[in-house]
This record gives C-alpha cells, sequence and structure tokens, in this order.
C-alpha cells in the first residue's frame, strides 16, 4: 500500500517528527511503500529531500510551500507520489488547517488530536468536507468524534521505549555523567520538570499557573528546583518565561532552562530520557491537550507526573496526579480549554513531594509499556491498516482457463516466435488462437507451419473487430488479448492468476530485464496485453458498447487498449502485475524511424492515430461517468 504521511518531516525532533519517524519506519518494515509530505523540516528551497530509516531506506520527504499546514501542496504531492495508484494520505496536524477541495479526491484517513471540550466544529467540519475516515489519537478525542458520527478510530501516539527509559548516567563529550550532573542539578534537589513548546501567546501549556503554583511550593520547599526544557524568550510566538519568572515570585536560583543552544539543535533521545530521569516530577498543567507526549516520555523512564485533569491529559497519567481548574473560552476555536487551578497544582506538587517516588517509578514505567511504538503499531495500526485495503474483496472465481486472442495483421515472421515462447510457457490451462485475414497467404503459412490454431476474420480488418470475433467463438473464463509481435515469458499465466480473485482486467508488463518498452506500462499505469474476465465483459458497465462487447470498435486501432484500461481503472477492477511479463517487440519502442517505416502495419496505425485520439477524447467523459474510484485514474 502508498501511503503519504502529511506533516512535520521525520527529520525533525519536533513532537510531530518523532511520531512520523516512528510510524514510517513500521510501515515500511511491513513492505508498504511510504512517502512525507513536510508541513515543517523541508522547506521548498531544498527540493526534494529524503529521511533514512535504521533499516537503511530512503523515503521521499516532499517539501512545503507557502501554507504552514501544506494545504497549498497536499494533493500535488499525492497525486506525484501515488501516480495511477490508490494509496492513503494520512494527515497528522491540526486537520481544521486543511480546506482544499481536492481533499475529496483522494482516500484521507486523518490521525485528528481533540485539544478542547467540546471538540470545536471546524475539526468536525473537516471531516464532513473532505470525507476523511477519522483516527482519534486519544479516548477522549473518540468520544468526542463518535459523539458527531464520524465512526472514528482509535491509535494512540507512540513512544520508543527502548530508548525513553530510567537513564541514570550518559556520556558526555567523552565522560561519564549522571543525569542530574549533566543538567547541572544537586543531588539532594527536589526537581519539577516542564516539557513544552512556548510558542503560543494565550499559554497553551500553562506555564503562568504552573509557574505561580511553584513559586508558592518552593517558598515552603528550599530544595525545590523548576527545571524548563523549553525556548526561554517567547521569540517564537509565547511568552518571555525568565520575566514570567521573575513575576510569578520564583527565586533566581529556583529555576533553570536548558541551554538554549542546546535546546535550538535539539537533544538526542539519548539525552532527553536522561533529563526526564533527573525529574522527581514533570509538571504538565496544560490548557488542553491533543495529547501530551512528553506524559508518556516521563513515565517511561520512570517519573511521575502532575497534569491537568481535562481533554487528553487524564488519560495519560498512569503514575501521578491530575488538577482541576476553570474553564476558559477560546474563542478562534469556539469551544473551551480549561485554566488549571494554582492552588490544586501546588497540593499536587505537595503531595509529589511527601511520597515515596522509587515505589510509583514502576507503576509509571509499566503503564507507559501501553504506548510503546510497537506495542501500538502491532495493536492498533495494522489492524487498522487491513482495513484500508482499496482492492475489491477476494471472493472471485480464481483463473481457471485461459484463451489467448492474436489479432494478425500480416506480419508472419512474428509468428514462429510468439509460438514457440507460448508453448515453451504455457502451464497447460492456456489455449492460442489467431484471428486471420483470409488473403494474408503468408501469414497462414506460417502458422500452418507452427501449428497454431486460427480462425478467420469475418467481422472485419481493426483490431477491436478481431479480438471480438476471437471473444465470441470461445467460451473459456478469461481471454488474454495479446498483439502477433509479443514473445512470452516463463511465470506470465501463474503470477497473473494470483490476481485473479479480486481483479477482472489484469495488465502484464511489456518490458525486458534491464529494459523499459512501454514507461507506462512499466510504471503499472497503463497495459498493452491483458487478461479479461469473460463474465465481467457479459456484465452491464464493462464496455461503453454494450454488454457482451470485449473491445470498443470505434478506433483503429491505437486507443483500443486505453478506452478498455481506463474504463476498468475507473470501476477499480483492473491491476497491473509487472511480474508476469509478455515482451512487445513493439518497432516504436526501439526508437528507430527506419524500423517504423518499414513495417507497414505501424504506419497504417501512425496514419490513422489523430482520429483515434479525437474519438477517445470525445468518449472520455462517459468513462468518467462510470468511475467509482477515487484514484487519479488519468495521471
Amino acid at each position: 500500500m502508498k501511503i503519504l504521511l502529511h506533516s512535520n518531516s521525520a527529520n525533525v525532533k519536533t513532537g510531530y517528527g518523532v511520531q512520523v519517524a516512528l510510524l514510517a519506519e513500521r510501515l515500511i518494515n511491513d513492505g508498504h511503500q511510504v512517502a512525507i509530505s513536510a508541513t515543517y523540516g523541508a522547506p521548498a528551497g531544498c527540493g526534494m529531500t529524503s529521511w533514512t530509516t535504521q533499516s537503511g531506506v530512503e523515503v521521499p520527504v516532499y517539501p512545503s510551500w507557502f501554507m504552514v499546514s501544506g494545504d497549498d501542496v497536499i494533493a500535488a504531492h499525492a497525486k506525484q507520489f501515488f501516480g495511477s495508484d490508490e494509496g492513503w494520505i494520512i494527515p497528522l496536524l491540526d486537520v481544521w488547517s486543511l480546506t482544499s477541495p481536492q481533499l475529496r479526491e483522494f482516500n484521507v484517513a486523518a490521525w485528528a488530536p481533540v485539544d478542547h471540550d467540546p471538540v470545536p466544529k471546524m475539526v468536525v467540519d473537516f471531516f464532513e468536507r473532505s470525507q476523511a475516515r477519522c483516527i482519534a489519537m486519544t479516548r477522549h478525542g473518540f468520544a468526542e468524534f463518535d459523539r458527531h458520527g464520524l465512526n472514528p478510530a482509535y491509535i494512540p501516539l507512540a513512544v520508543d521505549t527502548t530508548t525513553y527509559r530510567p537513564t541514570f548516567d550518559v556520556h558526555v563529550e567523552g565522560r561519564k555523567v549522571s543525569a542530574r550532573q549533566f543538567l547541572d542539578l544537586p543531588d539532594n534537589a527536589f526537581v519539577v520538570g516542564m516539557v513544552g513548546m512556548n510558542k503560543d501567546p494565550n499559554d497553551r501549556k500553562g506555564f503562568a499557573e504552573a509557574f505561580q503554583a511553584f513559586a508558592r511550593f518552593a517558598a515552603r520547599r528550599k530544595n525545590a528546583i523548576l527545571h524548563v526544557h523549553t525556548e526561554k524568550s517567547g521569540t517564537g510566538g509565547g511568552l518571555n518565561l525568565p520575566e514570567l519568572a521573575a513575576a510569578a515570585g520564583i527565586p533566581k536560583d529556583a529555576i533553570r532552562f536548558t541551554n538554549q543552544y542546546a535546546y535550538m539543535i535539539g537533544f538526542p533521545p539519548k539525552l532527553m530520557a536522561a533529563m526526564y530521569t533527573a525529574f522527581d516530577v514533570l509538571l504538565a498543567p496544560s490548557r488542553g491537550e491533543g495529547f501530551c507526549v512528553p506524559l508518556i516520555e516521563a513515565q517511561a523512564c520512570g517519573v511521575p507526573v502532575i497534569a491537568s485533569n481535562f481533554t487528553a491529559q487524564a488519560e495519560l497519567v498512569g503514575a501521578g496526579w491530575t488538577v482541576g481548574g476553570q474553564l476558559w473560552w477560546d474563542g478562534p476555536s469556539r469551544s473551551w480549554y480549561q485554566t488549571a487551578n494554582v492552588f490544586e497544582i501546588e497540593r499536587a506538587l505537595d503531595k509529589a513531594y511527601d511520597t515515596d517516588l522509587d515505589e510509583l517509578s514502576p507503576k509509571a514505567i509499566e503503564f507507559a509499556l501501553g504506548y510503546d511504538a510497537d506495542t501500538v503499531y502491532r495493536t492498533y495500526w495494522r489492524p487498522y491498516l487491513d482495513t484500508l485495503d482499496t482492492r475489491p474483496v477476494a471472493d472471485k472465481a480464481p483463473m481457471e482457463k485461459v484463451t489467448v486472442l492474436v489479432p494478425a495483421v500480416n506480419r508472419p515472421e512474428n509468428v514462429a516466435r510468439l509460438v514457440d515462447s507460448f508453448n515453451a510457457t504455457n502451464d497447460g490451462s492456456a489455449q492460442l488462437l489467431y484471428v486471420v485475414e483470409s488473403q494474408h497467404h503468408d501469414q497462414l503459412d506460417a502458422l500452418d507451419a507452427a501449428g497454431a490454431t486460427y480462425i478467420f476474420a469475418t467481422r472485419g480488418s481493426s483490431y477491436a473487430s478481431k479480438m471480438n470475433e476471437g471473444f465470441s467463438v470461445t467460451d473459456t473464463d478469461w481471454v488474454f488479448l495479446a498483439g502477433d509481435d509479443v514473445e512470452f515469458t516463463p511465470g506470465w499465466i501463474e503470477t497473473a492468476r494470483t490476481l485473479s480473485d479480486r481483479f477482472d482486467v489484469i495488465g502484464t508488463n511489456d518490458s525486458e530485464p534491464g529494459r523499459v518498452r512501454n514507461p507506462l506500462v512499466a510504471a503499472g499505469k497503463h497495459a498493452d496485453h491483458f487478461f479479461v474476465r469473460r463474465s465481467y465483459v457479459n456484465d452491464d458497465g464493462a464496455s461503453l458498447e454494450g454488454p457482451g462487447i470485449l473491445c470498443p470498435e470505434a478506433y483503429y486501432h491505437w486507443y483500443t487498449d486505453k478506452e478498455m484500461i481506463q474504463l476498468a481503472k475507473a470501476r477499480g477492477v483492473f491491476a497491473p502485475c509487472l511480474e508476469s511479463v509478455v515482451i512487445h517487440h513493439h518497432p516504436g519502442y526501439d526508437g528507430r524511424e527506419d524500423l517504423r517505416a518499414n513495417d507497414p502495419t505501424y504506419m497504417k496505425a501512425v496514419e490513422f492515430s489523430e482520429m483515434d485520439e479525437i474519438a477517445f477524447r470525445r468518449r472520455a467523459p462517459l468513462i468518467e461517468q462510470h468511475q467509482t474510484v477515487r484514484k487519479d485514474i488519468w495521471s
């Protein structure tokens, strides 16, 4: 399955960037094709970049453009990555920011946060206008989405617990230091930690309430230190935190900030784990959270937490305390946040101070293991991905007998190669039938010499009329449409048969090893030669010319197969089978004008190609009327 993750690039250490990396790694290990549409971390000036998994797989990273949400490029990236395949876009961001009407053309499963109560209408509106599937990352979000009839799935965010675990010592610049020494914190201090982005002028992370409560707490607990892991000056749109700390009454020697240069370049996960381990308790009284990964990271390192009893946060506290507060109206979102009560935060800090934290540590670790990246992927993602399989249900009768129809065009020199290769590769389930014009004596002689079966073309001399005649006089459950200039290779039947329980039209590959002939065929976007189920032809809709008609006779030659494949793609019944190789020895693929000019059949097709193209363009809207899939069948 092709999956386009639309979020921060996996190369960046933001919360969403880490989630993208964790998910992409596991998707690729399961055999899925993955690309990243970056909303952050891959600016347009860098062009296409990539991110490499731990196993060495390079994942394409499409750049962002002007809009922070990527709304201006998400559709273009999806078309580029999916091609003619029906992949899935999985956005991981505030989904209300995606407004492009083009999203309705794709399969979208949005992994969406809900950091308000109730869920803002603009979030629900996204799902209604995009027709995207809904994935909630918290139980709170699930309940809110379910209340609006969005039929959500639940898949939580995850943490790599092989890295985030109690880390008491680390190596820094060649020497081993304790976690407290790494942060320059006294061993006898009671350390309250905060981890969060300082970029919201409305202070969603609750720094103001946390700082007030800590000031009151530290006035009585003289060994208390608050360590804040964030950008402290507010230049990213947040608050001036040293100024806020002073206003709240926190003594200068009771508050520390992560080294700002180290924060800018990013802590490696191992050092983040050491930082958490250095804390006695993590304080996270946010006004609203879509998830809050630091709560799980801290507990994975054995550290209890204090969080607001609101939205996602309460369900993420396995070892620690929750605090109440009062509702706070978020005007832009038209919904409620909760401002944590300063006195309840102070009481929670007192409880943490008076508790034997060593007893809470195992409980915290055990709880966090439920959010381990491998556990989440195995428990939630794998079953959910099965529901995204856009292939038809495997409930069709498998291919048994096949008639290979060959509309001969008086090229006797091609007969021996085709017949010999067919006989050498036939697994016993196929029969060969030429449709030949009676006046082509050299062709008939070659067929007799090769021992090939043939009938005379009485319906007409075009490719389509000969195919239709061959179809009408046979009764096998499948037919294979071949040109008289092909060569069969071992496995061409067997590999295609593996798809026959799901699809009605199965394309083959016309290229040889190391040599691409038709690039569209090699990419699985078209097929010059293909299998067709007989019962499909006999149903309404399989042909624009009515049931029972295999090939449209509106063309001289070139657009016959294009109309058939595009119609099958529109109805969702076509699949390429690139492992089924039937080589096309087409003079047009050699790039030599002399070979083309010396082939009268090819040149005659060229003569009528413009007329065929006009006919196809006129009939294309009729094909679109049959479309039942979201994928772009014309790419």
